[in-house]
């Protein structure tokens, strides 16, 4: 009789542990499904896939899916897949507001979802809060990532992050350090980190090309022989008088026989004109090496700036201006005159003499610069267009891109 009761008494324990363990396994599932349900409304918020094309991002909607990743997917989530997710978004969102609080969601990337497609760039974005504070610690993270078979804008990401590391000068860093900065931009062109490596090119070949008074690997040392002219030696070197004048204050008047002067050695360039980004660059035509970048602005809605290829079909100083949108002509001294100081007439290369109406130009509203306000000329202040037009040359290539 007892050992009856005992079997019951244990047949109904385990019946009582099995229900126990369905109800939690019931209730796990449903706040599994709660909480990835939760997920997927937030990435909607966030994304708003169903808006007209054109439409702008609701602000609020976004706000309320970072309310909702922060209060309810990530505290409860757990190590499911789509956790890493919500942490990626969030920890872009509050990068700059926030940054501790985005360093530990992409530490938590990286510890706990080691195959999400988010791993490589926590670990990039990781090695960006370690660069000042613990430089070793930054180039491991970054080898992680060269090492393993991630997207190629994280490897230059990851490649620009090694060389910004080794480049510990103020000044100009050496030809190894330049060069690398150079196989980014050439390798990676539309990666963010070849955009911030153009910015550290200009900034130290502006200094070799107009600062530094010594021979370089833009600039060498030209001797004046008797007869020579400035434009006669700018076409030896292909390029122009402009930018001889420009680097040694000199002008076809005062050249002597015996006069040594500095020349550029980059021969023939070409330019991109960059929609997106709002910037003109100077590229070598031989190897592709970015020279130089300005900003510009570019053609409002109802006056796009055509993408294409062109080539400089004129340059002119101060011309006249027939503005298309009202018939009147334009001649500088007047104050309204919006071509500024220089002028570069574009043209196809099929047609070189085709007047398209489009160039690069200066202006008289500088404020414009960066903005989509043109009536489709790409804009350049005055400071620049001089120099720009000293640089490129009569029939460069320039290719205008979204």
């Amino acid at each position: 009789m007892g050992s009856r009761l005992l079997a019951g008494c244990l047949a109904l324990l385990l019946f009582l542990i099995l229900i126990g363990s369905g109800v939690l396994y019931f209730l796990k599932y449903q706040q599994d499904r709660t909480v990835e349900t939760a997920h997927n409304s937030a990435l909607d918020l966030f994304l708003q896939p169903k808006r007209a094309e054109g439409e702008p991002l609701d602000p609020l909607k976004r706000r309320e899916a970072l309310r909702i990743w922060r209060g309810e997917v990530i505290p409860k989530g757990g190590d499911r897949p789509f956790v890493a997710d919500a942490l990626y978004y969030v920890a872009e969102i509050v990068s700059e507001t926030e940054p501790e609080t985005a360093r530990g969601y992409w530490q938590r990337i990286v510890d706990r979802f080691p195959e999400s497609d988010h791993r490589d760039e926590a670990l990039v974005r990781l090695a960006e809060f370690s660069v000042r504070t613990d430089p070793e610690k930054a180039k491991n993270l970054y080898d992680r990532v060269l090492g393993s078979t991630s997207t190629p804008e994280l490897q230059a990401d990851a490649q620009l992050g090694v060389v910004l590391l080794e480049d510990t000068s103020e000044g100009v860093p050496p030809p190894e350090v330049r060069e690398k900065y150079q196989q980014i931009v050439t390798g990676q062109p539309d990666a963010r980190a070849a955009s911030k490596a153009r910015e550290r090119l200009d900034q130290i070949n502006r200094f070799l090309i107009f600062q530094d008074p010594n021979p370089n690997e833009f600039k060498e040392i030209y001797t004046v022989k008797r007869g020579d002219v400035l434009l006669r030696i700018a076409n030896q070197y292909e390029t122009t008088a402009y930018i001889i004048e420009m680097l040694n204050g000199v002008n076809a008047k005062n050249l002597h026989p015996g006069q040594g002067i500095l020349v550029p050695t980059w021969g023939k360039v070409y330019a991109v004109v960059d929609k997106s980004e709002f910037k003109l660059m100077v590229f070598r035509e031989s190897d592709k090496h970015f020279l130089l970048q300005y900003p510009v602005g570019i053609g409002e809605l109802q006056w796009k700036t055509k993408a294409g290829e062109y080539i400089v079909a004129t340059k002119e100083i101060h011309p006249a201006w027939p503005d298309p949108k009202t018939g009147r002509v334009f001649h500088y001294g007047d104050p309204d005159y919006p071509l500024g100081e220089r002028w570069m007439g574009l043209a196809p290369p099929s047609s070189p003499g085709t007047r398209t109406g489009l160039g690069i130009h200066g202006t008289n509203q500088p404020e414009t610069i960066g903005t989509a306000s043109s009536a489709g000329c790409v804009r350049m202040t005055n400071e620049n267009a001089i120099e720009a037009f000293a640089v490129i040359r009569l029939k460069s290539r320039v290719m205008i891109q979204e």
